[in-house]
């Protein structure tokens, strides 16, 4: 059963992954006989096998004018993950120039409070995916301490990538603790691609916080990764408001670290 559950975390269903096993461990086969193997309807299994020879899985040969299916070797899996690799690629090259031209439909709104919660592991994803789409520059007050395994993961295979890739300019308020100093210097300092960067940090005696604040654009953004749970404010005076309090921590931050020319903001 571990083999049925394993071969669902490529995509196949229970019962693909029941036909896809029996034509594994049959051979050559017709499909009364892959369907009494899956323990499976054989009008069921017609439909099934049509699916894998569509994905890549499985192929149809004639045998002595009988129609025969049978698994390609399962070093074809390779194969099938490296065409929807492919396809990921080209997805996403598409969404380069698609998500641009969709922000232009996008109609005027009122000026009104837009509050938006994020919960588990996905929603964590979704509110740093957001902040993303900073215009101009990201300020954040951050507790390296506070970031979960599977964030930290997530922050280093999609967030560091992309934000880098758009060159998010960012200042950052942190804690003074080793962690802060080592993150910022890993992160931002020792890697050339690495967006325009600040760092200041204040003691924690001062001001502790158990996750970390971000703004951007008109928005005002609390997280607490290690809760999986965050909730951003859209609202200009808010935002402002915000951003005038952290920018009072700035001043008072100490020991400035910073990797590159600063654009004026």
């Amino acid at each position: 059963m571990s083999l049925i559950a394993d071969l669902q975390k490529f995509g196949l269903s229970e019962n693909e992954a029941r036909v896809y096993l029996a034509c594994l461990e049959l051979g050559h086969s017709s499909v009364q006989q892959i369907a009494k193997q899956a323990k499976l309807n054989r009008v069921t299994v017609y439909g099934l096998i049509a699916t894998l020879i569509e994905q890549g899985f499985l192929r149809e040969e004639l045998e002595k004018t009988k129609r025969k299916i049978s698994a390609y070797s399962p070093t074809k899996l390779y194969d099938v993950v490296t065409k929807r690799e492919d396809q990921v690629k080209r997805q996403v090259k598409l969404l380069d120039s698609l998500v641009p031209e969709l922000k232009t439909k996008i109609g005027e709104r009122p000026e009104k409070t837009n509050v938006i919660y994020y919960d588990g592991e996905e929603g964590l994803k979704n509110w740093a995916s957001d902040a993303l789409e900073a215009k101009g520059e990201l300020l954040e007050w951050t507790k390296i301490e506070s970031f979960s395994e599977r964030f930290d993961e997530y922050l280093k295979n999609y967030y560091y990538p992309e934000k880098f890739k758009r060159q998010v300019p960012t200042r950052f308020i942190f804690l003074d603790t080793l962690e802060a100093h080592q993150y910022f210097q890993e992160r931002y300092m020792d890697n050339s691609k690495a967006p325009p960067s600040k760092a200041r940090f204040i003691p924690q005696d001062l001001f502790d916080t158990p996750g970390f604040m971000v703004i951007f654009n008109n928005k005002y953004s609390i997280a607490l990764p290690k809760e999986m749970r965050a909730v951003t404010v859209g609202d200009k005076l808010i935002a402002d408001t915000q951003r005038k309090i952290w920018e009072f921590g700035w001043l008072h931050a100490k020991g400035e670290m910073q990797n590159k020319d600063y654009p004026h903001m």
